[in-house]
């Protein structure tokens, strides 16, 4: 490590810059958003242009057509030169001769210190360098970073900057002030800053509160927080920021069938893992005994994660969980996932709605061939609707029968979605008469069933309406 990562504070004096150009423009803008008072030197031709750069930045910035090999650098903290062979190699001489930090663009061989890209999130800021080698890649790293980091997470460090003299008065302890702050980082309080809760500054006031209060109880074994987590339909790259966040810092996972191994793979590497799903034809767990998992786990203090494919609000019981939780007054979070007609849709090229075509979408579910024969299919006849069954592969000739007898053309476009989003997905389609065939066709599920117009307009349909061109062109 040839250059060691610091952060400068530019409110303490003066930043020249010298050089015009893009790459002086640049680092103005960069310099201005710090907060520095900026003294940029530009030859006399180039003054007016600079100026009204100067003018449309944020800060305070000077102007000047002053030598900078002559100028007063009594008051100067770092310089920034873009002025380009060979003045940048003097500039950079008088600067180190004045123990002054100095920056030359993409000379890191004339410069002491080098500007990395930065992730700014406010009280956060991340840095990123390359030594100066590799500017494109440190860019590319920091983008990637800006995708994981939540947006928030800069209110998040204010919040407890605000407080954290409050705490320090009231626990006297480091050790114990440590264990506090991370608790509001991993529990409740940081979910509810991340997540844009207003109420999340009174929560931290009322922690701070109890911890003065409540001398006697042990501060390193808090309530655990469960989140309920949807995973999306399969693959991991549908995972959302959030839930790929919470899955980074869980302490205990609780997951089910359709969660695939890809999406487990983002779970923190330590993380016990407990499978609480339900194979079929195999004896699984019931609910009542997840439930219990769920508020054993959370009450040893850890940061449990209820991993459900999908989201956990549609047809995943969370609901229910969320209620059993609440009664046993465990914290909960609940992060929402692609649900698997959204997901399963959009990789088929499949619109769930169109315009002056499909106007309406229903989901339902039928895993078993009484659930669908106790579904009212008059309501689901109507052509403008586009339906979604959820496991439906095993009842697909009742859902079949119960839609034609309800008045649903047997000539209506549909579609069998197995596995869709992994690597092993697999789309049939036909007509609503051939439902079953296409049911029975795909394999083992998870699947789902769509009946509507759209499923002409899907991927699947054209590649089967072009095969079968071809076919009659050969013919």
């Amino acid at each position: 490590m040839r250059f060691l990562p610091v952060f400068l504070d530019l409110a303490s004096g003066t930043v020249v810059l010298v050089g015009a150009g893009d790459a002086a423009a640049n680092k103005l803008r960069l310099l201005a958003a710090a907060g520095a008072r900026v003294r940029w030197h530009v030859e006399r031709a180039e003054a007016a242009t600079a100026r009204s750069i100067a003018g449309a930045a944020a800060g305070s910035i000077e102007v000047t057509t002053e030598d900078p090999l002559s100028a007063d650098f009594s008051d100067v903290v770092a310089i920034v030169s873009a002025a380009g062979r060979p003045r940048d190699d003097t500039i950079a001489g008088r600067a180190k001769a004045a123990r002054i930090p100095v920056n030359v663009v993409d000379r890191p061989d004339l410069s002491s210190f080098i500007v990395p890209a930065i992730v700014d999130r406010g009280e956060v800021v991340v840095a990123i360098g390359t030594g100066g080698s590799a500017p494109v890649l440190a860019r590319w790293l920091r983008e990637r970073i800006e995708a994981l980091l939540p947006e928030r997470i800069g209110k998040l460090a204010g919040l407890m900057g605000k407080y954290r003299a409050r705490l320090a008065a009231t626990m006297t302890d480091m050790a114990a002030r440590r264990r506090f702050w991370e608790r509001v980082v991993d529990g409740p309080i940081g979910s509810a800053v991340l997540s844009g809760q207003a109420d999340a500054e009174a929560a931290l006031v009322d922690a701070i509160g109890a911890a003065a209060s409540e001398k006697t109880r042990r501060v390193d074994v808090p309530a655990g927080t469960v989140f309920l987590v949807g995973a999306g339909p399969g693959d991991p790259d549908l995972l959302t920021l959030r839930a790929l966040h919470v899955l980074q810092d869980a302490d205990v996972v609780l997951y089910d069938e359709l969660v695939t191994d890809a999406v487990l793979d983002r779970a923190r590497r330590d993380a016990e893992r407990v499978f609480v799903g339900k194979r079929r034809g195999q004896p699984g767990i019931g609910q009542a005994e997840i439930n219990r998992h769920l508020v054993e786990a959370a009450r040893t203090g850890a940061r449990v994660v209820r991993l459900k494919g999908g989201d956990p609000f549609v047809f995943g019981r969370g609901g229910e969980e969320l209620e059993h939780l609440r009664a046993a007054g465990i914290p909960v979070v609940v992060v929402p996932g692609i649900t698997a007609a959204l997901g399963c849709a959009a990789e088929a090229g499949l619109p769930l709605t169109y315009r002056n075509e499909a106007s309406r979408v229903s989901i339902v579910t039928a895993q078993r061939a009484d659930e669908a024969a106790a579904i009212d299919w008059s309501t689901l006849a109507d052509p403008q609707t586009t339906l979604v069954v959820y496991m439906g592969l095993a009842s697909a000739p009742a859902v079949r029968d119960g839609l034609i007898t309800a008045g649903r053309d047997p000539a209506t476009p549909a579609a069998v979605l197995a596995r869709g989003t992994r690597p092993d997905a697999r789309a049939e389609v036909g007509r609503l008469g051939e439902l079953a065939a296409l049911a029975a066709s795909v394999g083992d599920g998870p699947a789902l069933l769509v009946i509507g117009e759209v499923v002409a307009r899907s991927t699947p349909w054209r590649a089967a309406e072009l095969e079968a061109l071809a076919g009659r062109l050969a013919a």
